[in-house]
């Protein structure tokens, strides 16, 4: 097993989960709550985590964490950067890219909402705080070592336009499978613009959006696969899922939760569309934009 460099803080042991990418990015950023202000270089080994065994959910998600992304090609403005945090009660180890602002000033408003609205640190710990404090101190050892993990992948159309998927790892305590949920943000790095679902699709056909992923899914469970147990998209479901969507390879992707699209443990997260399929309601820049 190969050791790896890291920075460790004295009486904290952190290791680094293989969840996190390993592209050549420009610098990786490695943050950590401290006991002691003093830092140590030393070897440190590769651990498997429980959580990446290919059982239950992490072969529903293993397609996509599997799945070669565009980082590559823009190696000369993102940068990978990490957030870790090791707590007795839980361990925060996110994944994000950065967008370098001295190439392009807008990067600021994608680096920010990442930030801001994908990463949200104080919120997350307040929240595990919070959930750990309803148990006695006879069930405390159980609730330690819960895992909150986050990774990416990016994709990058006609050299603009920037589309992310995370996928958020939450690992509780004295279980073998994580439970998966997805966030996507769309980026049009030449307009410095955030894209959201009415950015792409005119507002009023959210029905219409909601009926073709329907027929492509119905006809996927026709078809068997991994489409063999899942059901339908419904309407509130849609309303809250309706911004987690990419735009890759000329398709429309969407990613959806357990139990929205596909029960726990089976099927698949995401179901991806071809843009053509969405013309008579995509936006007329949108159609301009991609050339379809």
């Amino acid at each position: 097993m190969r050791a790896i460099k890291t920075y460790v803080i004295p009486f904290m042991t952190l290791f680094l989960f293989s969840s996190c990418k390993t592209e050549p990015f420009k610098k990786e950023e490695i943050k950590s709550i401290s006991v002691d202000s003093l830092t140590q270089e030393m070897e440190i080994m590769t651990i498997k985590n429980d959580s990446l065994l290919l059982e239950g959910n992490e072969l529903k998600v293993s397609p996509i964490k599997e799945e070669i992304d565009d980082a590559i090609q823009m190696t000369g403005y993102l940068e990978h950067r990490r957030f870790r945090k090791e707590t007795n009660n839980f361990t925060i180890d996110f994944c994000y890219p950065f967008l370098e602002e001295s190439t392009n000033p807008k990067f600021k408003i994608f680096n920010q909402y990442i930030k801001n609205d994908i990463l949200k640190i104080k919120e997350l710990e307040k929240d595990i705080l919070e959930s750990q404090e309803i148990y006695c101190d006879s069930l405390s050892s159980a609730i330690k070592n819960e895992h909150r993990v986050i990774d990416y992948k990016v994709f990058i159309q006609n050299e603009k336009d920037l589309s992310v998927l995370f996928y958020l790892e939450n690992h509780y305590a004295n279980t073998k499978s994580s439970y998966y949920t997805f966030k996507t943000v769309n980026f049009n790095i030449k307009q410095g613009k955030l894209l959201t679902f009415e950015d792409v699709f005119d507002a009023e056909n959210i029905d219409e959006v909601l009926d073709i992923l329907n027929i492509e899914i119905s006809t996927s469970i026709r078809k068997g696969d991994l489409f063999y147990e899942c059901f339908t998209v419904s309407k509130e479901d849609f309303k809250n899922a309706k911004n987690d969507f990419i735009i890759k390879n000329n398709s429309i992707t969407y990613y959806f939760n357990d139990c929205v699209m596909c029960p726990s443990f089976v099927g698949t997260y995401e179901i991806e569309i071809p843009l053509e399929r969405f013309i008579p309601i995509l936006r007329k820049d949108i159609i301009d934009n991609f050339r379809i």
